[in-house]
């Protein structure tokens, strides 16, 4: 099985609140374990994003994307 290479993220989450919507962007670079799945890999972004930032927590994401980081 081939090393895991590293993956360069990206995810929009938009939260309603008192003044109607929150849209927050977040991104981050990780190198996921083998066998993660690109569903798990969402969960486990999700996750980490609610940790980080407790104000997104219930919103609906409304972009993901996830590449591979090397451009070469």
């Amino acid at each position: 099985m081939a090393k895991p290479q590293p993956l360069f993220w990206l995810m929009t989450i938009q939260t309603p609140n008192a003044h109607g919507y929150r849209i927050n962007d977040f991104q981050g670079v990780l190198t996921p374990e083998p066998g993660t799945t690109r569903l798990s890999l969402f969960n486990e972004i999700r996750e980490e994003i609610t940790r980080r930032d407790p104000l997104s927590a219930g919103g609906a994401v409304i972009a993901f994307d996830v590449q591979p980081n090397e451009l070469t």
